[in-house]
């Protein structure tokens, strides 16, 4: 007999996180900071297209090294872009 994939979660490998809260279209929950991901192209995807206030960034860990994989930029704030 052979055990269903659906059972066994798959490891975390990569962690999304912000300082600020997240939010965006493929963001699971709003408002969250962190979001553990399994794969490194999953949580890169997901952090490029989610969205965080002016002047925090959003970052793709590797849990089990702790290094940084992916950074999107800081966005400025509204003021900033209203005055160039």
């Amino acid at each position: 007999m052979r055990a269903s994939r659906r059972n066994c979660p798959e490891p975390v490998g990569y962690r999304i996180r912000s300082s600020a809260p997240v939010w965006g279209a493929l963001w699971p929950q709003p408002g969250t900071r962190e979001l553990d991901v399994a794969h490194r192209c999953v949580a890169v995807s997901i952090a490029a297209k989610s969205r965080t206030e002016p002047g925090a960034a959003i970052q793709v860990i590797h849990v089990g090294s702790g290094q940084v994989v992916y950074q999107k930029p800081t966005e400025p704030p509204w003021e900033l872009l209203a005055a160039a």
